[in-house]
Formats: C-alpha cells, sequence, structure tokens
C-alpha cells in the first residue's frame, strides 16, 4: 500500500525557511496518525488540539495539521501552544481533499484518523475506536457519534447515492413531502445509534480509517476538491468489500459548519452538487450523470420560476433572486467557487512548509 516510504521530498521549515531533504519511513509501532486539515478556524481548533489529549492514554500518537493558507493565526498557534504537533503550512488554500492528502503521505500509525478542527474528543474517544478495530480485522474503519455543544444527536452518518435519494432529498420533490421515507433512509433518521452500526457515508468530521485498506498512495480523489471526496472514498471502500462502522461508545463534539464551508457563497450548496454530478460520473457512468445535470438544471429553473412569482408578489427581495440565478447558473455549467492554486504543482507535497516540533 505504502508508495510513499522511503522517498525523499523538499521541504521548507516553517521557523527557518530553510529547505532540506526530509526521509519519510513509515513507523509500525504508532497507533493512530491524526490528520486535521484547518482554515481559519484558530479558536476551535485549539479546543480540538487540546481535546486529544484526553482521548488518547495510552496509544502511540502522531498528529498532524495542514493550515491551508489561514490568516486568522491558526498555524502560529500550533507552533507556539502544540510543539508535539506537526504542522504544515500551505501558502494557500489548496482544499480539503489535497491537504488530507499531503497529511496522508506523512502519516505513520496503523489507523489514519481524520477529524475537523470544529469537533471536541470525548474522553477515550479514540481509544474505543482503536480497541473496535483491533477486536477485528475485517473493519476497514469507524466512526463516532457526533453531538451538537448543547449534547443533542448530529444527523451527518448518511447512505450512499442513489437515484431515489438524490430525487428526493436534492430536488423541490423534498419540499412536496419533507418528511418522505427516502430521505428518512438517506440521512439515517430512524437510527438510534445505540449500538454499533454499519455505516456506507460516515463524514470525513470523525473518521478513523485501517490504513492498510487504502490501496493508492493518496486518500482523497483530488477531482473532489472539496465536496464528496469523503463520499467517494467511502464508495471506493465499500466497492472493494470493506465494512465502516458507527462505534455508539465513540462520542465526540461536533460544532458544524465552522470548517471553512460557511464561509462560502449560498454555503457551498452549488460546489456539493457539482460535487454530486462529478461523483455520478465517476461511479455511475457518463450518461448517469448526464440525466442527473438535467435533473439538476429543470429543478433549477422550476426554483427561479417559482421565486420570481415571490419577488413579483412581493414575497422576496429582488437580491435574493438574483443570488438565487448566480448559484443556478454556476451549477449549470459546474463552476466551482474553489480552484486548485494555478502554481501548485502535480507534487503537492513540494510545495508544503514543514515543521516538526
Amino acid at each position: 500500500m505504502d508508495g510513499i516510504s522511503g522517498r525523499a521530498s523538499r521541504f521548507a521549515c516553517a521557523r527557518c525557511g530553510a529547505h532540506k531533504r526530509v526521509m519519510i519511513h513509515h513507523n509500525q509501532s504508532m497507533d493512530v496518525s491524526i490528520i486535521i486539515v484547518n482554515w481559519n478556524t484558530r479558536d476551535l481548533l485549539e479546543r480540538c488540539l487540546r481535546s486529544i489529549r484526553t482521548s488518547v492514554a495510552g496509544l502511540a500518537l502522531h498528529v498532524l495539521v495542514v493550515d491551508n493558507g489561514s490568516t486568522d493565526g491558526s498555524a502560529e498557534m500550533v507552533a507556539d501552544r502544540f510543539r508535539q504537533v506537526e504542522l504544515l503550512r500551505n501558502q494557500e488554500n489548496v482544499g480539503f481533499a489535497r491537504a488530507n492528502n499531503q497529511a496522508y503521505g506523512r502519516a505513520q500509525g496503523r489507523y489514519v484518523l481524520l477529524l475537523n478542527p470544529d469537533t471536541e474528543l470525548r474522553p477515550d474517544a479514540v481509544k474505543q475506536m482503536v480497541r473496535f478495530l483491533d477486536a477485528d480485522p475485517r473493519r476497514a474503519g469507524a466512526t463516532a457519534v457526533l453531538r451538537n455543544p448543547d449534547g443533542s444527536l448530529q444527523r451527518y452518518h448518511k447512505r450512499l447515492p442513489r437515484w431515489s435519494y438524490v430525487l428526493w432529498s436534492e430536488t423541490l420533490l423534498r419540499n412536496l413531502a419533507p418528511g418522505n421515507r427516502w430521505v428518512r433512509d438517506f440521512f439515517m433518521l430512524d437510527e438510534p445509534f445505540d449500538i454499533v452500526t454499519e455505516i456506507e457515508q460516515p463524514p470525513a468530521a470523525c473518521l478513523m480509517l485501517r490504513r492498510s485498506v487504502i490501496e493508492t498512495e493518496r486518500l482523497f480523489d483530488e477531482r473532489f476538491p472539496i465536496f464528496y471526496n469523503d463520499v467517494d472514498l467511502c464508495r471506493r471502500l465499500r466497492d472493494a468489500g470493506y465494512r465502516l462502522f458507527l462505534l455508539p461508545e465513540a462520542e465526540v463534539m461536533h460544532h458544524g459548519g465552522a470548517g471553512g464551508v460557511g464561509a462560502m457563497p449560498d454555503q457551498g450548496v452549488a460546489d456539493s452538487l457539482i460535487g454530486l454530478i462529478r461523483y455520478y460520473r465517476k461511479h455511475e457512468g457518463l450518461i448517469s450523470a448526464g440525466i442527473l445535470w438535467l435533473i439538476l438544471t429543470l429543478n433549477s429553473l422550476l426554483v427561479l420560476t417559482g421565486g420570481l412569482v415571490k419577488v413579483l408578489g412581493g414575497c422576496r427581495p429582488l437580491q435574493w433572486w438574483k443570488l438565487e440565478l448566480a448559484k443556478r447558473v454556476r451549477l449549470a455549467m459546474g463552476h466551482e467557487v474553489f480552484h486548485y492554486p494555478t502554481n501548485m504543482r502535480t507534487d503537492v507535497m513540494a510545495e508544503a512548509m514543514v515543521c516538526r516540533h
């Protein structure tokens, strides 16, 4: 599996700026590598890193933080207050997929835990997931129960996209029957999550994977820079016969929406749907992706027509309709807000500034 081990790469130390040769060797005695990708969530990131201490007692741990060109002092905070953390500093925002791949290339643990900076691990959460995966080598990965700050359950765990789920959750059909059974099934709304449950699509907000099941050098397909990279990964694992589980004994508080997506126009809705079409093109074929694009485009026309009627009737401001039009045009043309920096080289590792404290 390890196509990176033993290769030398050129890095710049984040503190001194000097370039040096770094040899990557994976340490088989390391239990978990925790990967956190951060973009302008300094205070939440600090709370996340502090929570790790109470969740990993007795484990050999490797924590990597990839800072995606933050301007809020996130990287400086990690360098000053968490000297045991391996910090990778990108000059620009290179996206969620590419940043995770940067860290994955340096991971040393038997397991890799993907963790959002807007999460806080409950005591022993990581230990519980490691114990669960150690008990059966056929288990490919585990995720935790996600809770809101008030303790209520979050429903980020879903099933993989299917036509019935997509039509009833991403089009106007959802407005006709908000509680329809396909939406409930897709979002697993009737699952209590109080017992071990198989999950087709656990969120990358907290997902521990057995490194031996990843058969490529990179964790994520970078054609999904922000959205649907984790869905694509889960689909690839499932197609290969691997299973992922939710472990109720492991809990994580998730602030939700504070990891950068909330700063995108229209909360990233258009970019997410573009990712969905791209997912269908990869896994279901070009014809299926074309049909899905046509359905979503027709849905956009209906939304815009209904919205214009509301504007003429005084129920909506014209500015709302203009923003909705821009979003729907972006979706139809496949124009994502996020774009990889033009100066990023194919070998992503060569562009990172790395400092191991």
